[in-house]
């Protein structure tokens, strides 16, 4: 992550909470492409989340905000991006193979893999250590 003067260069942060409007849609992509393992899903309470064996709770969706949900204007505050780590080099040719699978266009600069979620999150996956 990017921050400010005075804030981390690389943050670690444990998981994040994201807007959407489609949850489904986002759970579909970041469970059968990017390879996330599914933790909550209730549709009752409109939340939806995903994460890794080691850590089950990552990366969560809402629609609490669904009706009001637009896009930022120009210059607002928010998330520019998130960097993803995997394990090896082979976690993110596969991810790579299975983006192509699924038609979602990313690319690959410096060993890093830059890709958007299906609502337009801007995701950039790396490889431990590098």
């Amino acid at each position: 992550g990017h921050f400010e003067a005075g804030r981390a260069a690389s943050p670690f942060i444990a998981h994040i909470h994201m807007r959407a409007r489609s949850p489904e849609t986002l759970m579909a992509f970041y469970l059968g492409v990017l390879g996330f393992r599914p933790h909550i899903q209730s549709r009752t309470f409109g939340m939806f989340d995903c994460g890794t064996g080691q850590r089950r709770h990552m990366i969560a969706f809402n629609i609490w905000a669904r009706d009001e949900l637009t896009e930022p204007p120009p210059g607002a505050a928010g998330l520019e991006r998130y960097t993803v780590v995997v394990p090896s080099a082979e976690d993110l040719a596969a991810v790579a193979q299975r983006l192509d699978q699924a038609h979602q266009p990313s690319t690959q600069t410096d060993g890093a893999l830059h890709v958007a979620d299906p609502e337009g999150n801007r995701l950039r996956i790396v490889v431990a250590g590098d």
